[in-house]
């Protein structure tokens, strides 16, 4: 079934993931919903917004082809620094199914934008373990996180995932530190020149400090759907990183602090929570790259998967139903 066809990498498994895909967002090329409005200083999503604000079947479109595309280069970075089963495609199914958990995701949104650069991060970050000059990579780690901000304002915490990530690769040297906060300044200082510019950069300033300044969480109504859905991912990603610290003990030191390292982005996701405000529904996304390596290594590994089928088969009619049917039965917008 789902695992065992999913465990080799062929052309084949990517076609059937995308039409996976395609049945999962299915509804929202025939009803699109409304791109979710800006929050904050997000001058790059704003520009975005306005472009696409009047087309939501184009703006769902391109969240899918989005998605798609994430899913596929997320596995590659797994692949290649042997973070699961080698050339599975099981993690790209994964993805896709949890980027698709719930109908209001079925869109382009702040947040599957910074998770497509959040990946970027990653890939730059992972690149860097054990490499003596590797001053390029942690600059774009840095980099790609301001500009990540653009989009979404909370992803601005993460500046300090980037040194972490020295912390469990021990990177000692000074000069890779200061190479990730120049990395982080960069887009600001050009953002910065421009609004000076305009005669913004008071007003501007003003924005960000308003906008932090508020640590409560946004009253968001969750639905239903979302709590139930989403309290069977949350288990099945406690499964999957129970799996991961219990793991088999010959893991290598690399492969070690690499996991480490994905495990930091539930931490991350957690903490900038907090300043999600009326974006909170979509914010959960940002800690899918992780659940992604937790569910699938732990599926991998499995010796008798029948039982894991079925769960993962039944996860994948609800959240389909759920999608086509169910939430719009209940919730009428």
């Amino acid at each position: 079934m789902f695992i065992k066809f999913f465990k080799s990498g062929f052309p084949v498994q990517y076609i059937t993931i995308a039409i996976i895909g395609l049945l999962l967002w299915f509804r929202a090329f025939l009803d699109p919903l409304a791109m979710p409005l800006p929050d904050g200083p997000v001058p790059l999503y704003g520009l975005v917004y306005d472009l696409l604000k009047d087309t939501p079947r184009v703006a769902a479109i391109l969240g899918f082809l989005l998605v798609l595309g994430e899913s596929i280069w997320l596995t590659g970075v797994l692949n290649k620094h042997e973070l699961v089963l080698k050339n599975s495609s099981l993690s790209s199914l994964v993805f896709i199914l949890l980027m698709s958990f719930i109908p209001e995701q079925l869109t382009l949104t702040p947040v599957n934008i910074a998770v497509f650069l959040l990946i970027v991060i990653l890939k730059y970050l992972l690149r860097s373990y054990n490499k003596p000059e590797h001053l390029d990579l942690v600059y774009g780690a840095g980099f790609f996180t301001a500009v990540a901000s653009l989009f979404f304002l909370p992803f601005l915490i993460w500046f300090v995932f980037v040194p972490i990530s020295f912390v469990i690769f021990r990177s000692g040297q000074w000069r890779v530190w200061v190479g990730s906060l120049i990395g982080v300044a960069t887009p600001f200082i050009f953002l910065s020149v421009y609004y000076f510019w305009l005669d913004e950069l008071p007003f501007r300033i003003a924005e960000y400090g308003v906008f932090f300044s508020h640590l409560l969480f946004y009253p968001t109504p969750f639905k239903l759907d979302f709590w139930l859905i989403g309290g069977f991912t949350l288990l099945l990603a406690l499964w999957g990183i129970f799996s991961m610290w219990s793991g088999p003990i010959e893991k290598t030191v690399e492969i070690r602090a690499k996991t480490n390292l994905f495990l930091w982005i539930f931490i991350f996701t957690a903490i900038s929570f907090a300043f999600s405000r009326s974006l909170a529904i979509f914010h959960v996304a940002l800690a899918f790259p992780a659940f992604t390596l937790a569910i699938t290594g732990t599926l991998n590994g499995l010796k008798k998967v029948a039982i894991a089928e079925w769960i993962f088969l039944g996860y994948f009619m609800i959240v389909l139903l759920n999608n086509t049917i169910i939430h719009s039965l209940f919730y009428a917008r």
